[in-house]
């Protein structure tokens, strides 16, 4: 029997496969390489080990870096090449590329996030030579197109797609679908450290209690760096109780693709809101900082348990990014006294779109009322809540939109 692997379509891969020169980076096991593979079109594709052996992966043979270099202007002009991991040559490399300026046809690979600056820094010989194409989390939106595929509705479809912006959960959810939530644990338990383990390395990196600290310290809830600097000195892991003592630390991992940060909007000082880019991952995180997980497993009932616990924090944040791609929109935190919105998306400094997320099955009268008294006191273009299904409705809101599944699956096909 033959096993098909699932394909999720990505919006932002096919608008740009076909260009000439093409630079496709981002953090590990985001569907880079896999992508290409099964859905680009190439006469070569070349991968190049850490100890700098260059195979080509259809023929099995082995080059060294003079004999690629040798070769490539030749191949370049009969097809299109792919150099996988071609950050691991170096020089002279990419003094071969300066000379090559754009002839025939080529598609660079990376695992890293911070080797494909030097191609759009100012004094780079190599600046404007490549498209450069950011490989994340699959788009929300190609996400839940996907789940829709395999016939899932409803609360379970949204819920499997945010679990899927991971593409290496495509065959998982493929196959197990609803149940996809009984087997997370096993799959988390040695998966997500192994990952975050090859991140550090390709970025050439120790993988420090530092940073293991900071990442279960984002997925317990602490979001500022003064709370995460508070986290780390009470462990005894910084010397002050300052948030400049993981200033450094912070900006490596959101330059890794670990952690992303969000814009505090409406305070006088620029400030930033902390977050795991992957549900998933901070999932794991958050298992780890409370039970030990890594270490000792949970019962796969207590992980789903604590999954269904979590799993409306998650959706806020999946619905966040799809209604910010959807509209082009920058995703804020509001920083007013005691006012906190599940999502508020500004253009050009203003709020455009301010929203609650009540991933629950019923929602009372008063419940909906606190929706409308909260989003009224906003000055924003839209304003909306999303839940399950509109069925949870005790009553309908007044000048708040409401979106359910029916509508993103929808939205998804734009």
């Amino acid at each position: 029997m033959v096993i098909l692997m699932a394909i999720i379509q990505r919006r932002e891969l096919d608008r740009v496969l076909g260009i000439r020169w093409l630079l496709l980076y981002g953090r590990r096991k985001t569907g880079k390489t896999f992508y290409v593979r099964e859905r680009g079109r190439y006469s070569k594709y070349f991968i190049v080990t850490r100890g700098r052996s260059i195979v080509d992966i259809e023929s099995g043979e082995e080059l060294t870096i003079s004999e690629f270099t040798r070769l490539l202007p030749y191949m370049i002009q009969s097809g299109r090449v792919v150099v996988d991991e071609f950050h691991r040559l170096d020089e002279p490399f990419f003094s071969l590329l300066q000379g090559l300026s754009g002839k025939g046809e080529l598609t660079l690979i990376t695992s890293t996030r911070h080797y494909f600056r030097r191609f759009i820094d100012e004094n780079s010989p190599l600046i404007g030579l490549f498209h450069l194409q950011e490989v994340g989390l699959v788009d929300p939106r190609d996400a839940v197109a996907y789940v829709a595929s395999l016939g899932i509705k409803g609360k379970t479809l949204m819920e499997l797609a945010c679990l899927v912006q991971e593409p290496w959960l495509a065959q998982t959810v493929g196959t197990m679908k609803e149940k996809t939530f009984e087997v997370l644990g096993s799959l988390l338990k040695d998966y997500v450290p192994s990952l975050t383990g090859e991140i550090f390395t390709e970025e050439d990196k120790e993988l420090s209690q530092r940073y293991f600290a900071i990442l279960e310290a984002v997925a317990d809830g602490k979001r500022t760096s003064g709370e995460i600097a508070s986290e780390l000195f009470s462990r005894g892991l910084v010397d002050k109780n300052s948030p400049g003592t993981v200033s450094q630390y912070l900006e490596t991992l959101v330059n890794m693709g670990l952690l992303e940060r969000v814009l505090l909007h409406g305070k006088r000082r620029k400030g930033y809101h902390y977050r795991h880019v992957s549900p998933v991952v901070d999932f794991a995180f958050y298992l780890n900082s409370k039970y030990g997980f890594f270490e000792t497993g949970l019962p796969e009932k207590s992980i789903s348990q604590h999954l269904r616990e979590r799993m409306p924090s998650y959706m806020e944040v999946f619905f966040e990014r799809f209604l910010a791609r959807l509209h082009a929109l920058q995703p804020v935190k509001i920083a007013l006294p005691e006012l906190e919105v599940d999502i508020a998306l500004r253009r050009h400094k203003r709020l455009a779109l301010v929203g609650e997320v009540k991933w629950k099955g019923k929602l009372t009268r008063r419940e909906i009322r606190k929706v409308e008294d909260k989003l009224a006191g906003l000055d924003a273009e839209r304003r909306f809540l999303i839940v399950p299904e509109r069925s949870v409705l005790s009553t309908e809101p007044e000048e708040v939109d409401v979106l359910d599944w029916r509508d993103f699956v929808e939205l998804s096909r734009g």
